[in-house]
């Protein structure tokens, strides 16, 4: 029995790439993988150039403080083959009943997907399935760990944490790096329910 052929690809990333910085904006977008029609995903590149929404459905807006939310993608070696667990960390705030309610439907929240700008200028979508049989639908995040902080000190941490985690067949993609950053939020926002 002869072993398998993997197709590899060459790797020499830009001075860009190398001094990218990390972190994320205040703001992140997030959607139900169920209210997708469609999710048009450039072959080859790991680039998401549209969502498509059913009818009356689309991204809701979350918005925290700067430099608060954070990522990471961890190798997960299969028999088969290997996954990529995808977590996007949030760091969340409320105060009113309807700002504790929201949080309360994103704890219970299923098959999610979260588009958060990078501070390097790029917009990664966590939650989305580069599957090479186009099932981007087959995936999605969960929520798998939070914390509602009260604090003891006037000055203590009163936020709430909450991690939302995946296995995906690929890490993070990038959201349409043709347009512009702004042109991006854009459409993003006009997506927003």
């Amino acid at each position: 029995m002869s072993g398998c052929s993997n197709a590899l690809e060459g790797l020499d990333p830009s001075c860009e790439a190398i001094k990218k910085q990390g972190g994320f904006d205040k703001t992140f977008y997030i959607g139900n993988v169920a209210d997708l029609t469609a999710a048009t995903i450039t072959a080859g590149v790991n680039e998401v150039t549209a969502f498509t929404f059913a009818a009356t459905t689309g991204f809701k807006k979350v918005i925290g403080k700067r430099l608060k939310h954070g990522a990471n993608t961890t190798l997960e070696v299969g028999d088969v083959v290997n996954m990529r667990k995808q977590n996007f960390n949030a760091v969340l705030y409320a105060k009113s009943g309807a700002e504790r309610y929201s949080l309360e439907v994103l704890a219970d929240a299923v098959d999610v997907f979260i588009v958060a700008e990078s501070n390097a200028g790029t917009l990664e979508v966590f939650g989305i399935a580069n599957d090479a049989d186009g099932r981007f639908d087959n995936y999605g995040m969960s929520p798998s760990a939070g914390e509602w902080k009260h604090g003891v000190l006037i000055n203590d941490d009163t936020s709430v944490t909450m991690t939302f985690t995946g296995d995906m067949p690929n890490a993070a993609l990038i959201y349409d790096e043709s347009e512009t950053l702004v042109a991006n939020l854009a459409v993003l926002d006009a997506q927003v329910v």
